[in-house]
């Protein structure tokens, strides 16, 4: 009988060996997988960086243009009064 017992015994130690085995193969692979994950994670987040950097010197580009265009428009319609007012003084004096 404690021949039967140390059997039964020595299965479980085996069995529970083979897990921790398995548990530690197990958790090797995910800290593999968390490292690759964060490197990813890493590489996205300098994307994200230099996307927005860029769309940044976009919004910039953009707001001079937009500042640019108002002066150019302000310049054109002044020059189309200049022309109405030479148009009118060249029709009153002929």
């Amino acid at each position: 009988m404690l021949v039967e017992g140390l059997e039964a015994l020595e299965g479980r130690v085996r069995l529970v060996v083979g897990l921790v085995v398995k548990l530690r193969e197990e958790k090797t692979a995910l800290e593999q997988r968390v490292e690759e994950l964060q490197a990813v994670m890493k590489a996205q987040v300098e994307q994200v960086g230099a996307l927005e950097v860029a769309r940044q010197k976009d919004q910039e580009q953009l707001a001079r243009m937009q500042e640019e265009r108002e002066e150019v428009r302000l310049k054109v319609d002044r020059l189309l009064e200049e022309i109405a007012r030479i148009e009118v003084s060249i029709e009153s004096g002929a």
